[in-house]
């Protein structure tokens, strides 16, 4: 490759020189939601739903996943919370909140995901060895800081295309996660 990977970032998701911060698309508004809030939301506006990207990809978003979208960790070893347990305690309305941490971010904008896949930047081949999918979706939002959401996603053993989870990056962070050039760009 001629080019560098700052040079191939610049050119896929170029700052207008007469920004004062980069500019991406408008982003949805933010959700305040509490993590029941977001769970019962979430389940009557995206689990168990299809979305189809740009190439014609149906993505799908299991409620299983929930926990992992917010990346619930256990408040007292720090380790993933079991996504049985948690979904369990939710659906009886017995979820302790004190019990977990997760990323702010995530759950604020857990309910971009739909506008990532439909309408993304690009999609790259996963270069995170840790996290599982096999494509990130890629987004630019006109906000400060952590600036690109991505979606990862990966095949069932069926061939179902489904995410497994989603955050917020910096420009600067998106080549570890996405590998370049991307596989796929908007026209």
């Amino acid at each position: 490759m001629g080019e560098d990977l700052k040079a191939q970032l610049e050119r896929l998701y170029p700052e207008p020189a007469s920004a004062p911060r980069s500019l991406g698309a408008k982003h949805p508004p933010y959700s305040n939601l509490n993590i029941e809030e977001s769970y019962k939301r979430f389940c009557q506006e995206m689990a168990q739903r299809d979305y189809a990207d740009e190439r014609g990809t149906v993505i799908s978003i299991w409620e299983e996943n929930f926990p992992k979208l917010l990346n619930l960790k256990l408040a007292s070893n720090n380790k993933h919370a079991k996504a049985s347990r948690v979904l369990d305690a939710l659906r009886k309305g017995e979820f302790d909140a004190s019990v977990y941490k997760y990323e702010r971010d995530r759950i604020t904008t857990l309910f971009w995901i739909p506008q990532v896949i439909c309408d993304c930047d690009a999609i790259h081949l996963n270069a995170h060895l840790l996290i599982q999918g096999d494509e990130v979706y890629v987004k630019r939002y006109d906000k400060e800081g952590k600036q690109i959401k991505l979606v990862f996603v990966d095949s069932t053993y069926a061939g179902q295309r489904v995410v497994t989870t989603s955050f917020l990056v910096t420009p600067e962070r998106l080549c570890k996660f996405a590998k370049m050039p991307p596989k796929w760009t908007k026209k």
